[in-house]
């Protein structure tokens, strides 16, 4: 990897929450302030987005260009606007590791520790959607409107279409911990059993992309198609291109893990460790 640039970045959005569970939903607030430092790759601008989190993991970014993310320790869920306005719309929960949003606005969340994807409709309490899972740990919606969702102790994904649906199996077989989809209908998992990002075709086939990933927690497409893993144990963020290849774009990182991309262009990950999120600027 060519040489890095230490960034030392002001903080975009610092967000501040009460130490209690059960803290009610609505506004929370903002300052600002200065993180750690961290090595990222020429030509690759990073700032803090989010900080002062609890257990940050699961980034989200949705249309408008709002980042929601799910608070593992905080058993919350936080959507912070552009401008800096952060609110809770989901608290009391256990252990959400991940989220998604369908088309009608209604948010999905992976509760770890119930084994339960569950459902926010607006305005109302959360409802389990689907239980009896094996620590369920990410999800997200597919073209065709199935939920496909990551158990990692089950080792397995399973797409679902309704509220109780069994679901069908996508993929068994090793520890999955993020999934990202492409073009021609292909799932890309991260396998953290066996340290590799593969590919799962329409049919079922099976092939590795990219192997020696140490603790893989997440995977996003890029708009060039390269693919940006989350290196865990390593406190590192892969580019992986579709050969195999890979190079460090960002390193001295705290458990970084669910890279996502909005519709600029620009990547967000989460820092669980430290308790943050960073949005990266650069040519993707």
């Amino acid at each position: 990897m060519a040489s890095f640039t230490t960034v030392r970045r002001r903080l975009v959005v610092a967000l501040v929450l009460a130490c209690s569970a059960a803290s009610a939903l609505g506004q929370v607030s903002v300052q600002q302030g200065v993180g750690p430092p961290v090595k990222a790759a020429p030509g690759l601008a990073v700032t803090i987005f989010a900080t002062q989190l609890r257990g940050p993991r699961g980034v989200l970014v949705d249309r408008r260009g709002d980042v929601w993310v799910a608070e593992e320790a905080g058993g919350t869920i936080v959507k912070i606007s552009l401008d800096g306005k952060a609110s809770r719309v989901a608290a009391g929960l256990e252990g959400p590791h991940d989220l998604d949003i369908d088309s009608q606005g209604n948010l999905y969340v992976a509760e770890t520790a119930t084994g339960r994807v569950l459902i926010v409709r607006p305005g109302r309490k959360p409802e389990t959607y689907i239980e009896n899972l094996v620590s369920p740990v990410d999800l997200a919606f597919n073209a065709t409107g199935e939920l496909l969702v990551c158990e990692l102790v089950g080792a397995r994904v399973r797409a679902y279409k309704f509220p109780g649906d069994t679901g069908r199996m996508v993929v068994q077989g090793f520890r999955p911990h993020g999934l990202a989809f492409g073009k021609d209908r292909a799932v890309f998992v991260t396998d953290t059993s066996g340290k590799r990002l593969v590919r799962v075709a329409a049919d079922g086939v099976v092939q590795t992309v990219a192997r020696d990933i140490d603790t893989p927690i997440g995977v996003a497409i890029g708009p060039s198609g390269d693919f940006y893993v989350a290196e865990r144990a390593a406190g590192r963020l892969l580019r992986v291109k579709a050969n195999g290849d890979r190079s460090v774009i960002l390193e001295g990182l705290r458990s970084p893990r669910d890279p996502a991309f909005d519709a600029s262009g620009n990547l967000y990950i989460a820092e669980t460790d430290a308790g943050r999120i960073l949005r990266l600027a650069g040519k993707f």
